[in-house]
Formats: structure tokens, C-alpha cells, sequence
């Protein structure tokens, strides 16, 4: 790895992974606050004793709006909080080969003594950061929730934890995914655009799966089937699924590799 390509890559984006920690820690700050704002009246709402099936496959196979565990869960299948981890994990791989082909310097870059397997390790370590530093984020807000707001202290630092290491395994995933699409295209916008598409159909799959029986199947295709935050918070998330969004992540790098070492940098 080129730990010179590292410490440039990572000046470069500091202020946007910050501004995406600050962001997701916000968010996910305000979603415990405001769940924990309505308990009382809850019970007494039939939408929410009884959510509509749609709900709960927006929100991913679950909706507990009565306990600590459950809005934690909620925020982490928040189309917002997706969002903003999403861009955390594509900040530095989508644009990481691409974006250097498209102005032209990558064989600037490689003339160094670098190397093509270096350069993209650096790039991943890169990604790696970019995704930890948004989930740290969350974590962090989290924690402190658990000190101001009486309703949320309920919560296990370690089912916390849990959670947060899923989501982490699951976003991983996304960024090695756009550093290979990013290894295997020329320009930084078809990169990112490609990426996001997959991640949305991914989502859109696992939504459709869960709300339609008869298709009911599909689900398995998505990685948003094996990221369940109700089972990782209750510790009985099965072992495979945790392999699963472990091997997503270490299969992309590989194919990574492989493209960016034996493709045209010319085209």
C-alpha cells in the first residue's frame, strides 16, 4: 500500500467525511430523541401497534416503535441514515481509478513507484476510513443518547455495538463494490452513477421481496437481507449473514484488483 497516496486522498476529503459523521451522528441523535418523545401516545395508536406491511419491508422486515431497541433499529433502515453512509462509502472508491483516467493522470500517478495493486490498496484503506469514520459518528451519538435520554439507557452497549459493526461490514461492502466499478470504467460520473444504481436496486430488491410472497426469494440476491438490526441488537442475527456481508466486501477487492491490473488504462 502507498501510504503517500493515502495521506493525499484522505487531505482531500476530510471536510466531507467529517461533515458525513457529523452528519449521520445528527441524525441518528435525533431519530432516538424524537421516538423516545412519543412513548406514552404510542400504545394508544393503532398505526403503530399494527404497522402496514409496506412499512415494515421499507424499514426492512421490522418495526418496533414501543422500546429503545426498536427505534435504534429504525434509525438504522432510515432512508436518510442509508444515504448518508452511502456517500461515506463512495466518497473515495467511486472516483478512485476513474477519476484519475478522466483528467488524464493516472499514468502520472503510476509513473512513481507506486504500482497498480499500491495505488488501489491505498485507495481502499482510504474507503475503509471514510466508512469508519461516519459509523464512529453514529456510535458516538448513540452513546450519548444513552446518557441524556432517560428512555434510551435501556439500550446494551453491546447489542450497540452489534449493530454498528453490521452496518459497517454491510457499507464496507458498498465502497469495495465502487472500487470496482470505479477499476473498471473511465470516468468518475458513470462510476458513481453505476454504483449508486446497484445499491438502489439492492435496496428496491430486498423492499419488493419482503412486501410481494410470491417473489419472496429474491431477498437472498440483496445485501440488505443479511443486515437485519432487529436480530443484530437481540444477538440472534445468524452467523451465515454476518459471512455474507464479510465476503461481499473481500470478493470486490479481489475482482478490483484483477480488472485494474490487467485492463487498458488507455480506454
Amino acid at each position: 500500500m502507498s501510504l503517500v497516496v493515502l495521506r493525499q486522498t484522505l487531505r482531500q476529503v476530510r471536510r466531507t467525511i467529517g461533515i458525513l459523521s457529523l452528519g449521520v451522528g445528527a441524525f441518528f441523535y435525533l431519530v432516538l430523541f424524537a421516538s423516545s418523545s412519543f412513548t406514552e401516545e404510542a400504545p394508544n395508536v393503532p398505526f403503530l401497534q399494527s404497522p402496514p406491511k409496506a412499512m415494515t419491508a421499507f424499514l426492512g422486515g421490522s418495526a418496533d416503535f414501543f422500546h429503545a431497541e426498536g427505534w435504534l433499529s429504525l434509525g438504522m433502515t432510515h432512508p436518510v441514515i442509508l444515504a448518508l453512509l452511502t456517500s461515506s462509502a463512495l466518497l473515495v472508491a467511486a472516483g478512485s481509478v476513474a477519476t484519475e483516467i478522466e483528467r488524464g493522470t493516472i499514468d502520472l500517478v503510476l509513473a512513481r513507484p507506486v504500482g497498480r495493486v499500491r495505488f488501489l490498496a491505498a485507495k481502499a484503506v482510504a474507503s475503509l476510513v471514510a466508512v469508519t469514520a461516519a459509523e464512529a459518528g453514529g456510535l458516538a451519538a448513540v452513546v450519548i443518547a444513552r446518557r441524556t435520554i432517560g428512555e434510551v439507557a435501556e439500550l446494551s452497549i453491546t447489542a450497540v455495538l452489534r449493530a454498528f459493526a453490521g452496518s459497517w461490514l454491510l457499507f464496507v461492502g458498498v465502497a469495495m463494490v465502487g472500487l470496482l466499478v470505479s477499476a473498471a470504467s473511465s470516468l468518475r460520473g458513470h462510476a458513481i452513477g453505476i454504483t449508486v444504481g446497484i445499491v438502489v436496486a439492492w435496496f428496491f430488491l430486498n423492499f419488493i421481496a419482503l412486501l410481494i410472497d410470491a417473489i419472496s426469494g429474491l431477498r437472498f440476491a440483496s445485501p440488505f437481507h443479511y443486515f437485519r438490526p432487529t436480530d443484530l441488537v437481540a444477538g440472534t442475527a445468524p452467523a451465515g449473514d454476518i459471512w455474507v456481508l464479510a465476503a461481499i466486501p473481500l470478493i470486490a477487492v479481489v475482482l478490483a484488483a484483477w480488472k485494474f491490473t490487467h485492463r487498458d488504462l488507455t480506454r
